[in-house]
């Protein structure tokens, strides 16, 4: 019932755009029922530890098991994993087990239970704090009444930030009581899965699997990664699990297990065996990374998006005022009641996710701003849906060779001159984002140059360029704008509504009133206020 209340807790929380933030967690450790105990951050449940045996109403008795995470939920209430699935029963949520496990010449099998069980034992941690809960347990791998094997893990889940939260494991094993112990991974069809970490989902739409070397990999085994990660649409809302393998453990970067019907895994030792040692443990450390948007239907809410995808290059600038940017937008609203969700991942760019916002914030994003058509073809159905836009400062160096991006911003960076002080002429002073500002200001930054303008912006601001200490603006502006350089404009394009300005390089300016109210200004007109 106290599981129930919770999430229904957090249901009516973020219907009424009350969504985690940063770290400013409290956790708690609470039994949920004499075999689990339940971690939670402000009330918020981030995951059960179940180390009583577990066994599913109407499953086969032999799927009973014990010491795994579930459920598991993601900063948005998702909740991500599943057990006892009905395609695969022996499946449980976050776990560590091995299809292959041989004891004195003898092979049994973890992951389906088949001759050798898991037990938990005793605590060896267990706290509570602001900033992280943390359960440590030991347990031991039985043949019948006999323990071949330690098994000592950890788990410390972390605050929420910037709406991501990481859950550390750390899993230790050894032989014991003279047991002649390895593990290894199945041999049926080379696959080589089981092992280090698995998770399997809870049902969704929309998969999509990345890791570190495919943005969009495919069902497969043994392939190396130093990370892999499922996202999808749980119901409405979109949640993205990262499994990151520690390069301290064996033989990382491991190969993985992927399957889009629900499955992520670190494969190790795969087709090896690993021999387990009596004194010294063999230590495996992976980092679960949770990350969501919040509940489509939510009124007045904003993304801000912070990609920065790799330039010709290679990666391309990344500025350092992009957490102080998002940060004051969270501030704005919480201020002038508007809910904020921030992410740096092209997934959310999907029509059911991007419904729920009222705008969008480019937050100095750079270079590719998506991984492929499918969400350039969401961003612009959102546009032509009446979505807001609001882009700030670098964003006009997003999507460099897609012009329909270029026409939603405003137009396309060209370049800057070296950072300086120049004055900034206020040329319309009725729009919200410049309604309370002085006719004129002195401000530091680099002067942004754009090329390829909408000819329908409305200009709100500019600084005349012949001032401009720049050796090379003969080439470009010349005297394309007289006096008169756009930086900021706001215009109504295929259907959206639009707002950019230049400004903003230096994260001291995101406390600025001149910028901070002029972004807050923008926010609201692109979201449909007066």
């Amino acid at each position: 019932m106290k599981a129930l209340a919770l999430k229904i807790l957090i249901t009516i929380s973020f219907m009424l755009g009350i969504a985690p933030r940063t770290a400013m967690g409290q956790f708690k450790l609470e039994d949920a029922n004499s075999k689990s105990i339940e971690v939670t951050d402000q009330g918020a449940p981030v995951f059960t530890f179940n180390y009583g045996v577990m066994l599913k109403d109407g499953t086969a008795p032999d799927r009973a098991r014990c010491c795994y995470l579930y459920p598991v939920y993601a900063p948005n209430g998702v909740e991500v994993a599943d057990d006892f699935p009905k395609d695969h029963p022996h499946h449980r949520g976050i776990s560590w087990m091995w299809p292959v496990v041989i004891v004195d010449g003898k092979t049994y099998d973890l992951w389906t239970i088949k001759g050798i069980h898991d037990h938990f034992e005793k605590w060896d941690r267990r706290r509570a704090a602001k900033d992280l809960g943390m359960i440590a347990y030991q347990g031991g791998w039985y043949v019948d009444d006999r323990k071949v094997v330690q098994e000592n893990v950890e788990i410390v889940a972390h605050s929420v930030v910037d709406g991501h939260r990481d859950i550390d494991i750390t899993v230790s094993l050894i032989s014991f009581g003279g047991a002649d112990v390895s593990i290894g991974g199945t041999h049926d069809h080379d696959k080589g899965y089981g092992g280090a970490l698995e998770i399997r989902f809870a049902p969704r739409t929309e998969t999509k699997i990345r890791t570190a070397a495919q943005d969009d990999a495919p069902d497969s085994d043994r392939v190396p990664a130093a990370w892999a990660e499922l996202a999808g649409n749980f119901g409405g809302k979109i949640a993205t699990t990262r499994v990151t393998e520690d390069p301290s453990s064996p033989g990382a970067p491991n190969g993985w297990c992927l399957r889009h019907y629900g499955y992520v895994g670190v494969e190790y030792p795969a087709l090896g065996l690993r021999k387990l040692d009596a004194t010294t443990p063999l230590t495996m450390k992976f980092r679960v990374t949770l990350s969501g948007s919040a509940a489509i239907g939510a009124e007045k809410r904003v993304l801000v998006y912070t990609h920065n995808g790799p330039g010709l290059n290679g990666k391309g600038y990344v500025h350092d005022n992009i957490q102080t940017s998002a940060n004051a937008i969270r501030k704005m609203g919480e201020e002038n009641g508007f809910s904020v969700d921030v992410t740096d991942d092209p997934l959310f760019f999907a029509d059911p996710v991007l419904k729920q916002y009222q705008a969008l914030v480019f937050a100095n994003t750079n270079n590719e701003a998506f991984t492929n058509d499918s969400q350039r073809e969401a961003f612009k159905r959102y546009i032509e849906s009446g979505g807001g836009f609001v882009g700030i400062h670098s964003a006009s160096g997003s999507e460099r060779n897609w012009p329909y991006y270029w026409s939603v911003l405003g137009g396309k960076f060209a370049r800057h001159p070296h950072q300086q002080q120049f004055l900034v002429r206020v040329k319309d002073a009725n729009f919200p984002a410049t309604r309370n500002l002085p006719p004129t200001f002195e401000w530091t930054d680099e002067c942004y140059y754009l090329d390829h303008l909408n000819p329908d912006i409305h200009v709100l601001l500019v600084t005349d360029p012949r001032k401009i200490e720049d050796k090379d603006k003969a080439t470009y502006p010349g005297d394309r704008f007289g006096d008169s350089l756009p930086l900021s404009w706001y215009h109504n394009f295929d259907g959206g509504r639009e707002y950019y300005i230049a400004l903003g390089h230096n994260k001291a300016d995101y406390s600025n009133p001149l910028l901070y109210n002029q972004i807050l200004g923008g926010i609201i007109w692109a979201m449909g206020g007066k």
